[in-house]
């Protein structure tokens, strides 16, 4: 890790702040009941459940306090402006928001509940369940929303690409594939593909890599492909087939059906349906 660089920018913005907050309570509020930290259980044995749950909303509800303060001045200082916060620094702020609320549950031990272990013992046990309670949840989002700040990448590289304009015609550049869930699994150049075949939950993309014809295949819809490259001139021509009209070499008649030859070395033929024929004459001649 380098500790000089900036700590990236999701880890400060305001929707991502109030995620964390809410997610980090939500998993101590879970930690605190099912592992019943401080050995607690066994000295409020004559306490029911329900007011246990309540009193261990209320600790989250302090801890969280803590955090949510922390997170204000991080906001104020570093999401709402330019300025970057070093790597370093960052660790350090977590540092000392795990220390702090450590000391809050250790003070609350102590002269609430009147624990009579020493205050340096209580420490030691606050440090290690602090660390489950915020350290966990914190890794766990940071992976999150890394996750999603690449997914929306690619989502504005796909979105950039269709504003792409060459000689006053729409010339987009990439195009991406989506699994069913709606990720970006794979981006190619628009000219190099050359066609998209459906196989029951899953989609082949075809594409020429060099002078060979490659497959790539990704659980998602060929509806939802579809509807995305339509706007690249590559068209829906068969249930089972979408086609890159840049790559038909002719368009032919066999029997009551048609087909197109694409431009590639091997004869490759593509089935039309006749419910998509119309669409396809019409991109194909330009209209």
């Amino acid at each position: 890790m380098d500790f000089d660089s900036q700590t990236p920018k999701y880890l400060t913005r305001k929707e991502n702040i109030i995620k964390l907050i809410l997610f980090t309570a939500a998993f101590a509020l879970v930690f605190i009941n099912v592992f019943q930290p401080f050995n607690s259980r066994q000295w409020l044995t004559e306490m029911s459940s329900l007011r246990y749950f309540l009193l261990s909303s209320m600790l989250v509800i302090v801890g969280m306090a803590v955090v949510a303060i922390s997170r204000v001045i991080m906001y104020k200082n570093y999401g709402k402006t330019k300025m970057g916060l070093p790597m370093l620094s960052y660790l350090l702020w977590v540092l000392v928001e795990w220390t702090s609320m450590a000391v809050t549950f250790a003070f609350i031990e102590k002269l609430l509940f009147a624990d009579q272990r020493d205050f340096f013992e209580l420490m030691k046990v606050s440090l290690s369940n602090t660390a489950c309670v915020l350290l966990l949840p914190y890794a766990i989002l940071w992976l999150y929303f890394s996750w999603d700040d690449k997914n929306e990448r690619l989502k504005k590289i796909h979105e950039a690409g269709r504003s792409l304009i060459n000689h006053d015609s729409y010339l987009p550049n990439m195009v991406n594939f989506y699994d069913k869930n709606g990720d970006a699994r794979f981006s190619v150049k628009a000219k190099d593909l050359v066609y998209v075949q459906g196989a029951d939950n899953y989609i082949n993309v075809k594409y020429m890599d060099g002078q060979r014809l490659s497959t790539c295949s990704i659980r998602g819809s060929l509806v939802r492909a579809a509807n995305d490259l339509k706007p690249y001139g590559i068209v829906r021509c068969h249930r089972s087939y979408l086609v890159n009209t840049q790559h038909i070499k002719f368009l032919e008649k066999k029997s009551d059906a048609f087909q197109v030859r694409l431009d590639l070395a091997q004869e490759v033929y593509i089935p039309i349906s006749k419910t998509y024929v119309d669409d396809v004459f019409q991109l194909f001649s330009g209209k």
